[in-house]
């Protein structure tokens, strides 16, 4: 039988690991339901950008395939559960403090974010070797058919560069300074 210090531990064990899956599960669904593109453009700046020409247009938006990346699946790394909420998480927090302290109408004031903006996002998505990229497109099965465009997609398995570094303002109209 066993003695009533095991039963409490088993217990405690029990309801913690109920109570962390039921944490994982909220935090799936949590970033699930705010990775939507009608989420992310609910705020004032966000709905402009989703407006603009060169957004509506661009390859990852519009294309024979009729695939369509959502904002997440460019600015949240995938790569585990507790990557994608914190980063998700951290995102949020720093968006609405934006949103809520800055008037993003006035179109001075966007223009100036959208600088800091970008070169924020390219940075970030440096550090993190675009593994936001290479979540959907596989580096390998790339295959130019110029001699550029080889020798361009071979610097990224040789480490001398990554997928931001050429690619740049793809989706996004490139900001003015």
């Amino acid at each position: 039988m066993l003695s009533k210090r095991w039963v409490l531990w088993l217990v405690l064990l029990l309801a913690g690991g109920g109570i962390g899956a039921g944490a994982v599960i909220v935090g799936v669904e949590a970033n699930r339901a705010t990775s939507t593109d009608a989420f992310c453009s609910s705020c004032h700046s966000m709905a402009t950008l989703a407006r603009e020409p060169h957004f509506l247009r661009a390859a990852h938006r519009a294309n024979r395939a009729g695939v369509r990346a959502s904002c997440s699946d460019c600015h949240i790394p995938k790569t585990n559960w507790f990557v994608e909420t914190y980063v998700h998480a951290a995102s949020a927090v720093r968006d609405v403090i934006a949103e809520n302290t800055h008037d993003y109408s006035d179109p001075k004031i966007w223009a100036a974010r959208r600088v800091a903006l970008a070169q924020e996002v390219r940075a970030i998505m440096r550090a993190q070797d675009s593994i936001t990229c290479r979540h959907c497109h596989n580096a390998a099965a790339i295959q130019p058919t110029s001699e550029g465009g080889r020798t361009a997609h071979a610097l990224p398995r040789q480490g001398g560069a990554t997928c931001i570094d050429c690619h740049v303002n793809l989706v996004h109209a490139p900001p003015q300074p």
